[in-house]
């Protein structure tokens, strides 16, 4: 390398400081160290940076191009250094979030940004999957901590943390035939196709079960755009599908049946076999903070 830090740290330091003496008292060094740092640069780069005819020196052209590129370099060894403290101190550098689908909120996108906030240099991988696949990754190590509808029963090897419950709606299109009706019953629900979310071996959720017709899927993103086709009705979190119904889409089905709105718990979930690291401590934290 034909340069070093140190001439790169002089360089800007006297290009936003105004001048050499100035950039000398920013970095705590004498001036004289500062204008020679940068006279080297310019015989390692071959160019004039400054123009130094007047009182205080003054960026070429070269200079002004060069300078971004010098402050982007500083930029990333401030990160590489962080980097290099936080994994001194065992922070990880990937953590897996396994989130059910029908559990991603805008609240919990919001602890995430806190947690980017924290941690800007640690990688977030976020897997979707149902409740029952949900376990599997986490006690397969594939991922550190889940975001689920809550299970009817406490399972072994694992700690869990209501986050509250989310409400939930039955949808139909609005042109099948259930949107029709001025109140549906559950025989009514039995006789129509529902779309179901299962997860990927198709134990999931089959407490939801009504109708004697299904189709199944993965996700509440795939369910809720099968239900706006009239394949089906299915239910999803209000939150969801707010949107979609106040565009005249989807319909919410007024049950006859209901009278309090249907909430589903959600949980935050975690090994107890498996020990967290110091970053993914500080987002379990921010997610025991969500608040259905």
């Amino acid at each position: 390398m034909r340069f070093s830090i140190e001439q790169l740290e002089a360089f800007v330091a006297s290009a936003e400081s105004g001048s050499f003496s100035a950039g000398a008292r920013r970095l705590g060094k004498a001036q004289s160290v500062i204008s020679s740092a940068v006279a080297n640069l310019e015989m390692d780069l071959n160019l004039s940076l400054f123009d130094r005819k007047g009182r205080t020196p003054v960026l070429t052209a070269h200079g002004q191009a060069l300078l971004v590129k010098a402050k982007r370099i500083l930029d990333e060894c401030g990160i590489l250094l962080v980097v290099a403290d936080e994994l001194q101190s065992g922070v990880e550098q990937k953590i897996t979030l396994v989130v059910e689908s029908m559990a991603m909120t805008q609240v919990m996108a919001d602890k995430l940004k806190d947690f980017a906030t924290h941690y800007p240099h640690v990688e977030i991988e976020i897997l979707s999957a149902g409740s029952g696949d949900i376990l599997k990754l986490i006690a397969d190590k594939r991922a550190q901590i889940a975001v689920m509808l809550q299970l009817e029963f406490q399972q072994p090897g694992f700690e869990v943390h209501g986050l509250g419950a989310l409400e939930m709606w039955c949808i139909a299109a609005a042109d099948h035939p259930l949107a029709d009706y001025a109140q549906v019953g559950w025989q009514d629900l039995q006789q129509h196709r529902q779309i179901l979310i299962t997860g990927r071996y198709g134990q999931d959720q089959q407490s939801w079960r009504v109708a004697d017709a299904v189709w199944q899927t993965e996700n509440a993103i795939s369910a809720m755009q099968l239900t706006r086709s009239g394949i089906g009705w299915t239910a999803l979190p209000a939150e969801m599908v707010r949107d979609v119904i106040d565009s005249g889409s989807l319909i919410r089905l007024a049950l006859d049946f209901e009278s309090q709105p249907w909430r589903q718990g959600v949980d935050v979930a975690w090994s107890t076999q498996q020990a967290l690291g110091p970053a993914a401590k500080v987002l379990l934290r921010l997610l025991k903070q969500i608040r259905l």
